[in-house]
């Protein structure tokens, strides 16, 4: 096999490598980054059940001073129905308290109520407070892990791009340009086998003189259709970087 194809695989195996660990820092800094928005919206909700919360105990704070200003009222119809002089008036005082009572009872049970959905909202905060102090135990921890897996690729990255270097020096630059160019515009995969008279890049099938050209093994070959560089497969599989 032609000198430069196998320079060629063996570099496409690193690329190949470098953009896997890429993308694996960018995968491990998503994780980190999905944890700070999801706490983030928890903390947006809090602070919206907070706001509800206040909003609510001003209104049993109104419905409160409703209920005392009814209390007065009845009070002071109490006091009205002591000094009335006829039977007509007092049983008028009265009917009017016996209202008065009523609605007073109806506006204690809505308080009742209302100081039992309070006392809930709070136990929902709580409960809430709780879960992202949980979650933000759980971010320092992502973070530890993630932050040990980043060096841990960057060194990867460090070794592959130094095998890089070893493999491009070992090319001219125009094939190098070649390779370059190909690995920007195909999908980042530049010298694939050609099996069965088939281009495995674009599975097309090769020319006769495509062929002879492979089999001369002298000079670098070109697909006609996808214009990836081709080898002839010889059975020997991915390259492995030394």
């Amino acid at each position: 096999m032609n000198e430069r194809i196998e320079v060629l695989r063996r570099l496409q195996s690193i690329d190949t490598k470098l953009r896997r660990l890429e993308g694996d820092k960018l995968y491990r800094s998503y994780d980190v980054q999905k944890k700070l928005t999801l706490i983030q919206q928890k903390k947006t909700d809090l602070s919206k059940l907070n706001e509800e919360i206040k909003t609510f105990q001003k209104d049993i704070g109104i419905k409160e001073l409703d209920l005392k200003s009814m209390e007065t009222e009845i009070i002071k119809l109490r006091s009205q129905m002591n000094q009335v002089k006829t039977n007509k008036e007092y049983n008028a005082i009265k009917t009017e308290i016996g209202g008065k009572e009523a609605n007073k009872s109806i506006l204690e049970d809505e308080i009742l109520g209302m100081m039992t959905k309070y006392e809930e909202m709070n136990q929902r905060y709580k409960l809430f407070e709780k879960t992202i102090e949980h979650e933000n135990s759980q971010l320092k921890e992502l973070q530890k892990h993630v932050e040990n897996d980043l060096i841990t690729i960057d060194t990867e990255i460090d070794e592959m791009k130094k095998k890089r270097d070893k493999y491009t020096s070992m090319l001219d630059a125009d094939t190098l340009q070649h390779y370059n160019r190909l690995v920007s515009h195909k999908d980042a995969v530049a010298v694939v086998p050609v099996v069965s008279k088939v281009c495995q890049g674009c599975f097309m099938s090769i020319t006769a003189q495509t062929l002879n050209q492979l089999l001369s093994g002298k000079d670098l070959t070109f697909c006609h259709s996808c214009g990836r560089i081709l080898f002839l497969n010889n059975g020997d599989g991915d390259l492995e970087e030394e």
